[in-house]
This record gives C-alpha cells, structure tokens and sequence, in this order.
C-alpha cells in the first residue's frame, strides 16, 4: 500500500515537472513572438543595418575657405559660386563593430570650386580681394557609423581622412610694387595641397530589398591647419608655388583684414549632401533566442 502511494506520489511529481517546463518554454516562445524581427523573425539585439557591404555615394559638395571668405562659413550669406553639384563621388566598404557599429572604409574624387566675386564687388576701394579656383579632389577616409537604435536607420558618423587638392586653375588679385607705386595684379596658375580631415555626419537608411539599402547623409569635412602647401585652395601661397614668387595670404589660423588687423579663421572645408546606396551580403544576424537548454541560438 505504502509503496504504491509513493509510485503514485511520483507520477504526480514528475506530471507537474512536465507541465511547469512545457508552460515555461510556451512562456519563452511568446516572448521571442513578441520581440521578434520583422524581417527574420527571430529576437535579435543588432541593428539590421550594421552590416558588411560596399557603397557608393553621390553628393553635392559646397566649399568653405579663404578664398570665399576669410572668416566663419556663410559670413555674408549663401554662395552658389561655391556649390558644386554632384561634386563628389565615393566607394566605401563597410564591416560591422558589434551591434551598433559600422567600420567604413572609402575613398572619395569630387570637385571644389570657390568664388568671392559678388563679395570684391562689394568691397570699396583699393580693392586687391579677389580669389577664385577650381579643383579636383582625392580623399581617403575610415570611420565609424554609430547606429544608437535596434530598430531604426538613424546614425551618426565620425571619421578622418588626407585630402589631395589638384587646384586646376587659380586666380588672386594682389598689389605689386612698380617703381614707386603698387598695381593690382591677377595671379593665375596652377598648384596642389594636402590636408588632414576631420568628418562628422548625420544620415538615415532605408532597407529597399534584402541586400540593398539607401542611406541620405549630411557632412561636414574641416581641415585641421592651413598652411602653404597644407590647403584645398591654394590659399595661403607660398612664393615657390606661384611665377612672380610672392607670398599671399596668413597661415595658421590668422588672417590680416582690411582694417589692418589680425583675425581668426576657419580652415578650409566643404559641406556635403548626398545619397548612399549600399549592397549588403550578410545574410545571418546574431540572435540571442534562449532555448530549452538555455543556448543562444545564430
């Protein structure tokens, strides 16, 4: 009697085990139903569009320097002699850091372009001002786009970079010595620069298909001197780079106004606005769905 108690007692026990573990992991199922991806459907803590891939951006680029204006950015309004649409075109590759992370590798060719004439026209007499050029410019870069949601496109970039400015055709106006006068002169030509870039961006991404995704991104590259030979613009000249041999223009952040006196400028730079359309081939997301035997399961 006693030992068929104990056998029945058992059955019970072991039933009620049976029953707690099938409603556990039916509990665990409907968590992961709740939290599931869209896409895959499986739980996943990484961002759909931290992935491996390549991409090709095509941007409209606008240039800010010395020879717009030797001061802070837009000073003075909008230039659209400074605007070079569709000015630059880069491939980059992607790879993911984590969750949220993007490593981007790239390289960029584009066209810089700046013109302060409506600005010397402007400006009252003696009036040696004038600045413009055009160039073509190469820039290798990485950075890292930082995906702060699970769910959505938005991202922030920070990046550096070394730009070579090919400057295909130069024009500066400056006052030359003959006898006992000076003379406006044009100076024209041709010349280089390189410069260290910092980038910092802001974009969003749409998934179109499975591997494709379109990204729209705003950018600012800032240079980080500006120095004869370290420049996209050719401003500062030094006298090796120019036929008369004169040396034009203030370097390391300084600029000596009209009024005589010494003032603080931007370095050159561009802004940049522009679409991103990239080929992902990671096809596996981390997922992290506990199952019976508690295993994280790719």
């Amino acid at each position: 009697m006693r030992a068929h108690c104990l056998h029945s007692i058992v059955l019970i026990w072991a039933l009620l085990v049976l029953i707690s573990t099938v409603s556990a992991a039916d509990s665990k199922r409907q968590v992961w139903r709740q939290r599931s991806d869209s896409r895959t459907g499986l739980f996943t803590t990484k961002n759909y569009f931290v992935t491996e891939g390549v991409s090709l951006n095509v941007s409209g680029m606008y240039y800010f320097g010395d020879v717009d204006n030797e001061g802070v950015a837009f000073h003075g309004g909008f230039n659209l002699n400074n605007l070079s649409l569709g000015g630059g075109l880069q491939f980059s590759y992607q790879m993911p850091a984590g969750n949220h992370c993007n490593i981007r590798f790239g390289i960029m060719g584009g066209t810089l372009r700046g013109n302060n004439e409506e600005k010397f026209k402007s400006l009252p007499d003696p009036r040696d001002d004038y600045r413009r050029f055009n160039s073509v410019v190469i820039q290798p870069s990485v950075g890292v786009q930082y995906y702060p949601f699970t769910n959505a496109g938005f991202y922030l970039y920070a990046g550096i970079g070394v730009s070579a400015s090919i400057i295909m055709d130069y024009q500066f106006y400056y006052y030359k010595k003959v006898g006992n006068n000076k003379e406006r002169t044009l100076l024209r030509g041709k010349t280089f620069g390189f410069l260290p870039m910092v980038q910092l961006g802001i974009g969003y991404s749409w998934r179109l298909t499975d591997s494709w995704l379109m990204s729209l991104e705003i950018a600012v590259d800032e240079g980080l001197i500006d120095t004869h030979y370290l420049n996209l613009d050719g401003w500062p000249m030094a006298p090796g780079q120019n036929s008369d041999a004169v040396a034009l223009g203030n370097s390391f952040g300084t600029y000596t106004g009209r009024d005589g006196k010494e003032h603080l400028h931007w370095n050159d730079g561009w802004f940049q606005v522009g679409f991103t359309f990239t080929y992902r081939w990671s096809s596996c997301e981390y997922c992290r769905i506990i199952n019976n035997y508690g295993n994280r399961i790719r």
